[in-house]
């Protein structure tokens, strides 16, 4: 691995420290594990998937019908893109 180092504010650092303690895991493997995660996203394109399927399958229905079935078309759009 490379060595890294970069500065941050008291709040990011803090926000840091609480990660690694909730998660158990140590800092900097919690730097690395954002980081793979921003560049998934980034390469996605999409802030969130299900968020782009809500987009989609609310193209054409109305907001009634989606509340009450919203699950029914995300599974299908789900289905869909595989």
């Amino acid at each position: 691995m490379k060595r890294k180092q970069f500065h941050l504010s008291p709040v990011e650092e803090l926000l840091l420290q609480n990660l690694s303690k909730d998660t158990g895991q140590s800092e900097a493997e919690v730097v690395r594990e954002a980081i793979k995660h921003y560049g998934a996203k980034k390469r996605r394109g999409s802030p969130n998937p299900l968020i782009e399927m809500a987009n989609q399958a609310t193209a054409d229905m109305d907001e009634k019908d989606l509340s009450a079935h919203h699950d029914k078309y995300l599974l299908e759009i789900f289905q869909s893109e595989e």
